[in-house]
């Protein structure tokens, strides 16, 4: 973990961004950050049913790369993602477009350091010697078919040092000192058609991996015609979101969980049932089903309880939502319980900017300082005397009515009780409350989701709740 230092969150004003259709149908880089020297071909085919042809058609995308540079990777369909962005920001209106490394670093999120200005460079030399293949899988708009065409992404591309900067810099014209890129001509006249979607680039942006950008790309493109989809589960995994062919259909459900459910605690999916979520057709052959989440999957969470926290102490919206389905829950509270402790000191490690070390502290797990170790543990010996054990409580049913006790209380009481002693009790609240939140707790836990999240927190609440309140009874 890291110690405590200080940062600004960074974040971008909103704009109008777009994806270019054909480029979210197929994957154009791998998955992986770094791929075999001697792999320079990747292969991408399903079938469809082609309406202008009135048949089944075979599409296929071959992608070949140089031998200095390479196959692109995750980082580099970003960076393309990028290029799509600074180009609209002129309404497409020029091939050539020109932008600072600075600029286009600051659109990705990337940090400002010398090393991704070096990883802009090579990203854009490689996709210079990379050949994409269509075979029946490049949507003309104008002809309204599907066609074959092989091309570069990029035909030229200028990227200025420091040193030319200087010297175009002294030119008394507009774009002195700017680098520059031109896109291919079959690229640019898809743009020039209008073969293009909007996008939500910072929800992209802030996904927690490579997988969860890809099915995000694929499905929001294909959920514009429907709101439930249906695909081949090895079709769609391996050939539209780039998984290894050589998983098995276990392997590619398990490398799918986590981006399904990034996907479904940020309200862009409906969560399913796992028999729901994946159909056995026949031996060997299974198919993968998405929902698109209606306004009140999406609202709910916006309003989960650890969003609602984050977004009250001043982090974004989105930063909220990504830290939330990234972070386990007790991580969150527990640096929200550090920062306004701090804050209620006035201690100058929060004071310029507490939404943005709340931030780090969550992203980089900072340790807890010893100051505030000392207070926890003073109140966690200070609470372990008042525990009560789960036998003697009063029976559920004739509890008193649900009161408006403080979310502060309940949680601080709960966090001073040893971690221990707080899985002891846990485990036997579980085996004794009602049977469907004993159901929901037990087929949650091994994947925590956000259903596990609020039934565990509303069996820990009605156990705390009384001991608050026969403690308020007794300081009367």
């Amino acid at each position: 973990m890291n110690a405590l230092p200080q940062l600004k969150e960074q974040s971008l004003g909103r704009e109008t961004y777009r994806d270019e259709l054909n480029f979210a149908e197929f994957p154009l880089a791998s998955l992986s950050t770094s791929l075999p020297k001697d792999q320079k071909t990747l292969e991408f085919t399903d079938e469809i049913f082609d309406k202008s042809a009135n048949k089944r058609v075979q599409r296929k995308l071959t992608i070949t790369a140089s031998d200095k540079y390479g196959l692109p990777t995750a980082m580099d369909d970003e960076v393309i993602l990028g290029l799509i962005q600074l180009t609209g920001r002129s309404d497409f209106s020029n091939r050539r477009v020109f932008f600072t490394r600075y600029e286009l670093l600051k659109l990705l999120n990337w940090p400002d350091t010398t090393r991704n200005y070096h990883r802009l460079e090579q990203s854009l030399n490689r996709w210079l010697g990379v050949t994409l293949y269509y075979e029946k899988a490049w949507w003309s708009k104008d002809e309204q078919s599907w066609v074959n065409e092989g091309f570069h992404i990029l035909d030229h591309v200028q990227v200025f040092d420091q040193e030319r900067q200087r010297r175009a810099s002294k030119k008394d014209i507009e774009q002195a000192g700017k680098s520059s890129f031109v896109w291919n001509e079959i690229v640019f006249g898809s743009f020039k058609s209008g073969y293009l979607k909007q996008l939500d680039f910072e929800f992209y942006k802030n996904l927690a991996s490579a997988i969860s950008k890809r099915l995000y790309r694929f499905l929001d493109k294909r959920f514009y015609h429907r709101q439930r989809l249906e695909f081949d589960l090895r079709t769609f995994s391996c050939e539209h979101i780039g998984l290894s062919k050589k998983y098995h259909n276990g392997e590619l459900k398990r490398v799918l969980g986590p981006a399904i459910r990034e996907l479904e605690t940020l309200g862009f999916i409906e969560t399913l049932p796992i028999d729901e979520r994946f159909i056995r057709k026949a031996r060997g052959e299974w198919s993968i089903v998405f929902v698109k989440a209606g306004k009140n999957t999406a609202l709910h969470a916006e309003q989960s309880p650890i969003v609602k926290a984050l977004v009250e102490r001043g982090l974004s919206a989105a930063s909220a939502r990504r830290i939330a389905a990234q972070t386990s829950s007790e991580k969150v509270e527990e640096k929200i319980a550090l920062v306004d402790w701090l804050s209620s000191r006035k201690d100058s490690r929060v004071q310029k900017d507490p939404a943005g070390f709340l931030y780090r502290a969550i992203t980089e797990d900072f340790s807890m300082p010893e100051d505030y170790q000392g207070v926890v543990r003073a109140k966690a010996k200070q609470a372990s005397s008042k525990v009560v054990p789960i036998s003697k409580q009063i029976p559920a049913q004739s509890q008193p009515p649900q009161v408006s006790t403080d979310r502060d209380a309940i949680d601080a009481f709960w966090n001073s009780i040893p971690s221990d002693e707080q899985k002891r009790i846990e485990s036997e609240l579980a085996l004794n409350a009602p049977l469907f939140l004993r159901q929901s707790y037990q087929e949650g836990q091994k994947e925590r989701g956000p259903l596990f999240q609020v039934v565990r927190q509303s069996i820990i609440d009605g156990y705390v709740r009384p001991l608050l309140l026969q403690a308020s009874r007794e300081e009367r």
